[in-house]
């Protein structure tokens, strides 16, 4: 064998072993990490969940302070566990409630009088025109009671004296056995349903006297019982304060403790509507 013979032959297992080597690197990842074309791929799960837990929809709940103080309020919490909601709480009274649901500033409106009783209230904050399918929900009830000062004799009355009193046909305590002084009839926000409803049920659909002095809220009529011993006023009974006023006796005038929808409700409202009642029924 010639000597160059011989050195090819040497040289033959190292030609092969590098061409080995070519072929394996062809096929792997290139110097970036990204693998070439025709290279086996291995695929890695990808992860969806969100960094953050998503916000929770909110359901807008506005009108009588009745009904946020004695039902709303006090379930909110329960209510927002039950549903996964958030509750947005407008505290006004039921005639500005309903006026911002027609309107689509609320998803449900809260009444604490006849539908007809807090439509009227709407139309006295301004409501005007045609009016939607409206649906109340009742959730539970209450009653609006007429309060005087404790220092009045006069306690008990029926509803022609006080349909009466507050048309202004009776206008001194003396008629009804008190004493000799004006009658100072203090009632609910002119928009509010509680004044309706006197209107409505108690007052059978007539009208108030001129001396019939709404005020701004609620609340003001057991503070304006409390401090002027010759006023009289109806409020809701959660709101009249044993000691400070004395509840006349009369028949009860009951009131529902509502949520109103333009229509029939949707999934998030009908969910709310039925935690509410739930919670009101201890479930």
């Amino acid at each position: 064998m010639t000597p160059r013979l011989a050195a090819a032959r040497r040289a033959l297992p190292l030609a092969l072993a590098l061409a080995s080597a070519a072929g394996c690197a062809a096929a792997g990842p290139t110097s970036t990490g990204a693998p070439r074309p025709g290279a086996a791929q291995e695929n890695f799960p990808v992860s969806t969940t969100p960094n953050a837990a998503a916000t929770p929809r909110t359901v807008r709940l506005h009108g009588a302070a009745s009904v946020v103080d004695a039902l709303v309020k006090p379930h909110s919490s329960a209510v927002e566990r039950r549903t996964g909601l958030a509750l947005s709480i407008s505290r006004s009274n039921a005639g500005q409630g309903l006026k911002d649901l027609v309107e689509g500033r609320c998803d449900l409106a809260l009444a604490s009088a006849s539908l007809e009783a807090t439509l009227g209230a709407a139309r006295a904050a301004g409501l005007s025109g045609d009016v939607p399918d409206l649906r109340m929900h009742v959730v539970a009830t209450s009653e609006v009671v007429f309060v005087v000062h404790p220092t009045n004799p006069v306690t008990e009355l029926s509803w022609e004296q006080l349909r009466d009193v507050h048309t202004g046909k009776i206008r001194r305590w003396s008629e009804l056995g008190g004493r000799d002084e004006p009658i100072d009839v203090v009632t609910d926000a002119a928009a509010s349903a509680t004044r309706a409803l006197v209107k409505q049920v108690v007052m059978g659909g007539a009208e108030y006297g001129p001396s019939a002095r709404p005020l701004a809220a609620v609340k003001d009529v057991n503070e304006v019982v409390a401090a002027t011993p010759s006023a009289i006023g109806g409020l809701g009974l959660e709101f009249a304060e044993p000691g400070r006023v004395t509840v006349v006796r009369t028949r009860k005038v009951e009131r529902p403790l509502a949520l109103v929808s333009r229509g029939a409700p949707g999934p998030e409202a009908a969910a709310v509507i039925e935690a509410y009642r739930a919670a009101a029924a201890g479930r």
